[in-house]
């Protein structure tokens, strides 16, 4: 359940309150004391911002045209609302690419150099190109996703992201991997991050090509590193609760992850109870703390 604190943005960790907060409750029923509360709290909000990051290249690659997959999702949302639907008149170029009559099929979007501001607020420059084997709605087809100098609000994204159909007669499913995701910030913090993804959907299935009715839940694992200024801490993700992921809303609006930082303590990333929105909470050593997803 999503609290009512003061809104906090990703990586506000170094203030005297946060401190104070998370040292003067230093010890539950667990006899382990966290040494380093606040990087605790730093890597439960990296595994935030990464979940976030490749969460919208996953709604992207889906969107991108009806030749290769739904079409209408991500950045090529309706022009009118922010709901999924016709592609949007912006600042961003399509271009797709394909060496004979099929597959493969190469779509690179390119943001440009200067930033393009999307309907859901966040601007990207650079761009990024993905390879499709298959049209994605059919079992096996792959997509693979690379970056060229691609930013998203100010954070430059690496790494390579795949989407794999793996439907079967009785369930849609897709598996999604981030392999050596790296977000890196201009005073020099990054996030290393790979993680497993596996989205099983729960509506939506009867209507292909209509993605206003898609949901998902979705289970996941992962690994990663954060580095803020002369402190790193590593961490590892499992899902607790499935997350819930609908592509009528920009946001995963369910479902808790479990975050285990290594020397630290376990500390959870709830994204709320379905409601459509930005907010998710921390919890460590029993304080939990409201967070904006951005």
């Amino acid at each position: 359940m999503k609290m009512n604190h003061p809104k906090k943005s990703l990586f506000l960790i170094a203030t005297a309150a946060l401190v104070i907060g998370f040292s003067s409750c230093s010890k539950n029923n667990d006899t382990q004391v966290d040494r380093d509360p606040e990087l605790t709290q730093a890597t439960v909000e990296a595994e935030a911002e990464a979940e976030l990051m490749y969460d919208d290249v996953f709604n992207n690659v889906m969107g991108a045209d009806q030749q290769v997959a739904i079409g209408g999702t991500g950045v090529f949302q309706s022009a009118n609302s922010d709901q999924p639907g016709p592609l949007q008149s912006t600042c961003f170029t399509l271009t797709l690419s394909k060496t004979g009559d099929g597959f493969p099929i190469t779509v690179t979007v390119d943001f440009g150099s200067e930033g393009c501001l999307g309907r859901d607020g966040r601007t990207r420059k650079g761009k990024f190109s993905t390879i499709y084997t298959g049209h994605m709605i059919l079992p096996g087809s792959k997509a693979t996703t690379t970056f060229t100098n691609y930013y998203v609000n100010g954070v430059k994204v690496e790494g390579t992201h795949t989407l794999e159909n793996k439907s079967t007669a009785n369930q849609w499913a897709f598996e999604t991997r981030v392999i050596d995701g790296k977000l890196s910030r201009e005073n020099g913090n990054q996030i290393n991050w790979n993680r497993v993804r596996t989205f099983t959907m729960i509506s939506g299935s009867g209507t292909p090509y209509v993605p206003t009715d898609d949901v998902f839940a979705i289970t996941s694992n992962g690994s990663g590193t954060v580095t803020i200024g002369d402190k790193t801490g590593t961490w590892t993700s499992t899902t607790t609760t499935p997350l819930e992921k609908a592509f009528s809303c920009r946001w995963i609006s369910a479902g808790t992850q479990e975050i285990q930082r290594l020397n630290g303590r376990k500390a959870s990333l709830d994204f709320g109870n379905g409601e459509c929105d930005n907010k998710a909470t921390i919890t460590v050593n029993g304080v939990s703390r409201e967070i904006t997803l951005k």
